[in-house]
């Protein structure tokens, strides 16, 4: 053992001696000979001894030709040995040396890939979409980029975890993304919910597939869902004046945002409560949990989901205060508190909270949508 440990010594020794020559040929030899270290089953380094080496290779990198890198990358892609630190600084190398690594290396976290998906280039993006049993976490981080090749390289990415909010997201996109749509009906296990949606918008052959491959009667599809809702609309509301004006106003698209504000400044909380409804989609009583229970960062985020100004919202506060009684209450230090907090609101997450039944229904918090 201790014969071991003084030849591992003797090499590090060496190869510090040697990271002190900056010559080309000498900085390849060096990059070339760590290289072979790491990926040699036969040696017995220590972690230490594999940090020291691996900084080593951070500093000569810039030095090293692009091919060089490449190949070492490729050879330790698939190794579960190499460090920690090696494998994210290869993920965040140029797009020729970190693809090996974002494809095929076991030793990135999560939080790895979701900081290259932010911080890299849409390459480094491209290669994580398409990296096999991606999580929750990173599909959203894909999905929130909004760019349509990286969203369709994720799609067609089965072994990629893709959670039920994202997966509608995407098929709302779909409308005007065509490319889309065959990939989300091809996708394993898709739920019969969003192919009944899409049905609505895709072509004749991608309706066949829809109703080949999922158990759906043809004559159902047929029926123009909004078709179907309005009908139900109509049987339920028959004796609901308040629910005739707001579908009446929303067909002739004049439910806004003045007319909520106005609803609750004369005390009209069933007009405010059903058109806020139809303006984020949820229903009432979701919609009443959101607003008055005793997180007031719950009605934040519902009004996020409006894309108010700060104004508005502070405006809105004020109105549920004194024309409701929530289960809260709210200092003048914790309204400005609770005005910021809605300022730092993202619009994507929060419509990602906002089809998510658990947070809904107050199972989960925001944070974890």
């Amino acid at each position: 053992m201790r014969a071991q440990q003084q030849q591992n010594i003797n090499q590090i020794l060496s190869l510090v001696e040697l990271a002190e020559d900056k010559s080309p040929d000498q900085r390849k030899f060096l990059y070339e000979k760590i290289g072979n270290l790491l990926i040699d089953e036969d040696q017995n380094f220590s972690d230490a001894e594999k940090e020291l080496m691996v900084d080593i290779i951070c500093r000569i990198t810039s030095d090293v030709e692009k091919s060089i890198r490449a190949h070492f990358s490729k050879n330790v892609a698939k190794l579960d040995a190499i460090p920690h630190d090696l494998a994210t600084f290869l993920a965040n190398d140029d797009i020729e040396i970190a693809y090996p690594i974002l494809k095929d290396s076991g030793i990135l976290k999560e939080a790895d890939l979701i900081k290259v998906v932010k911080t890299r280039s849409r390459q480094h993006q491209l290669a994580v979409a398409a990296r096999g049993d991606i999580g929750e976490a990173v599909c959203r981080v894909l999905c929130d980029l909004g760019d349509e090749e990286v969203c369709l390289e994720l799609l067609n990415n089965h072994s990629a975890a893709i959670p039920l909010e994202t997966l509608e997201i995407l098929s709302n996109r779909s409308k005007t993304v065509e490319a889309y749509q065959k990939p989300l009906l091809q996708r394993p296990f898709l739920p019969v919910e969003i192919a009944e949606k899409m049905y609505r918008w895709v072509s004749m052959a991608l309706r066949q597939m829809i109703s080949e491959k999922f158990d759906i009667n043809p004559n159902v599809l047929s029926i123009d869902p909004e078709d179907r809702e309005k009908t139900i609309r109509s049987i339920s509301s028959d004796d609901d004046p308040s629910e005739k004006l707001i579908q009446k106003l929303q067909d002739a698209n004049e439910l806004t945002i003045g007319f909520l504000v106005k609803s609750l400044r004369q005390g009209e909380v069933d007009l405010f409560e059903l058109g806020f409804c139809r303006l984020i989609d949820v229903t009432r009583l979701q919609l009443q949990g959101l607003l008055y229970g005793q997180d007031p960062k719950r009605l934040a985020i519902a009004c996020r989901g409006l894309d108010l100004d700060k104004q508005v919202f502070d405006t809105i506060i004020s109105l549920i205060m004194e024309s409701h009684d929530p289960c809260f209450s709210l200092t003048s230090e914790e309204k400005k508190d609770l005005i910021a907090f809605y300022g730092l609101l993202k619009k994507d997450a929060v419509i990602r909270a906002l089809h998510n039944e658990d947070f809904l229904n107050g199972k989960i918090s925001y944070s974890e949508t």
